[in-house]
């Protein structure tokens, strides 16, 4: 099947040509003749499946189509972060170039007073997320009244950043017999309630849900004993010949560690640079269109660029850091192999990070190959070697004492000597091994009791870990 058989306009046609798209993707072949004809549409598909173009071809046509009968036509496409928007409106602008039509973008961190001149003027085209869009109907410097389709891209994602209440109060500020497209990559009972409260009879096209990540993707697990291995092997995998021929994308699990380890690897003498919600969007889009131009290799970032980053030449995804949510797993290695093209994606895991590991091949369906690189298990009483490699953003890292015990990075005086915590102080007496254990008692109740115990080594004291919460 080819794109002339769907029915779409010339203009398009041709643009699409120029962009040498030859054959429309399964999701597609679905979703462009429903969204022609008028009808609601529920697409539940994986991502880097097509389902930009899946949703902007019939619109930008109906658009189009409209303008001939000199009716006004207007859509508004909703994404969940700044960087997915502005890949759907790159696109929107390939895809139209030969339509003519307007398309103005409306995300935060950028000049509200230009986004203001852009919409005084007619406009085909808006695509925002939620917050700025609300911003601009509560100054009332948007008229929503004549957008007939509505797009909400990356539903579940949206409603898991809590723009719900913000999702809700567009859609009712829209014309009643408008279109509504919603597109997900997981079906979720809210999913499920939003398309019965605002969708009339949608035709439901579901191809693969966030559990199956393209099969063009070889997945391995890198299995380590500490945080302080994950350097050495970055480095290895990084210089290897399959990673060093396209771009790399590495995720971390914070800001913090994100920025830390880009500038550890250009200190190294790899191109890289960080990608995080701290930096303010013209940085964002800046680190974006180096990496994009191929004159940044590696991009290290939080999950800001796990949705939305379209860039073929990402060969290697790498999870420094697991993430929290399996789905964000897959969304992560999907970063990797789309369109059809071959990719790989390495994941780091402590043994702190199995129940983590655990969830993600649940969600897979089947586990995921151990790496050759995974080094041996260390033997016990060994002593963890200090690396000399940024610190991971999550995950336990060497303590410097004898036996097995570690502690979380984010727990940084835990287990040393003088930390307090819970009334109980740890000194150790002159090296004689013995150690003061004191409990406070409620005023009231007597004399502070203190007593002395013999601990043999540090690591007869219980290991206390706590989680590192994920980045919104």
């Amino acid at each position: 099947m080819s794109f002339e058989t769907l029915g779409l306009n010339p203009d398009l046609l041709r643009a699409l040509s120029d962009l040498k798209h030859e054959s429309p993707t399964p999701i597609q072949k679905q979703t462009i003749p429903p969204i022609i004809e008028g009808r609601d549409v529920l697409g539940v598909a994986q991502t880097g499946s097509g389902k930009t173009g899946g949703f902007l071809l019939p619109s930008l046509h109906r658009n189009k189509r409209a303008q001939g009968n000199r009716t006004r036509h207007q859509i508004l496409v909703l994404s969940p972060t700044r960087e997915l928007a502005g890949q759907i409106e790159r696109s929107a602008r390939e895809y139209g170039k030969y339509l003519r039509s307007r398309t103005v973008l409306l995300v935060g961190g950028t000049d509200m007073r230009r986004q203001i001149d852009f919409l005084r003027r007619p406009w085909d085209l808006v695509i925002a997320t939620p917050g700025r869009l609300i911003d601009h109907m509560q100054r009332g410097t948007i008229n929503l009244s004549h957008v007939h389709t509505v797009v909400l891209d990356e539903a579940d994602r949206m409603l898991d950043m809590g723009f719900l209440p913000d999702v809700e109060t567009i859609l009712k500020a829209l014309h009643p017999e408008r279109q509504t497209l919603l597109f997900t990559a997981t079906l979720p009972a809210r999913i499920q309630m939003l398309t019965k409260t605002y969708q009339k009879d949608p035709v439901l096209i579901r191809l693969e849900t966030a559990s199956a990540p393209p099969v063009s993707i070889d997945q391995e697990v890198v299995a380590i004993s500490h945080g302080a291995q994950k350097w050495g092997l970055l480095k290895t995998i990084l210089t290897e010949p399959q990673t060093t021929e396209g771009q790399t994308l590495i995720f971390t699990r914070t800001k913090r560690g994100a920025e830390d380890l880009a500038n550890q690897l250009l200190a190294e003498g790899f191109p890289s640079d960080a990608l995080h919600g701290d930096k303010s969007q013209s940085q964002r889009n800046r680190v974006l269109s180096k990496f994009r131009a191929g004159q940044t290799r590696i991009l290290v970032a939080t999950d800001v660029a796990a949705r939305g980053l379209d860039i073929d030449t990402v060969t290697c995804v790498i999870n420094y850091d697991l993430p929290q949510s399996p789905e964000d797993y897959v969304h992560r290695i999907g970063r990797t192999g789309r369109a059809g093209r071959s990719g790989r994606a390495i994941s780091f895991c402590h043994p702190a990070d199995r129940n983590l590991l655990r969830d993600i091949e649940r969600l897979l369906g089947s586990s995921v190959p151990v790496s050759p690189l995974s080094p041996p298990p260390q033997p016990k009483g060994d002593r963890p070697f200090r690396s000399s490699g940024p610190r991971s953003s999550g995950g336990p890292r060497p303590g410097g004492f004898r036996g097995e015990r570690t502690f979380r990075s984010d727990a940084p005086g835990e287990g040393r000597p003088g930390f307090r915590q819970g009334g109980r102080t740890d000194r150790p007496a002159g090296g004689s091994g013995r150690s003061e254990w004191r409990r406070d008692k409620p005023a009231g109740h007597g004399p502070r009791h203190t007593s002395s115990v013999h601990r043999s080594s540090n690591a007869d004291r219980p290991s206390r870990t706590s989680p590192v919460p994920s980045e919104a």
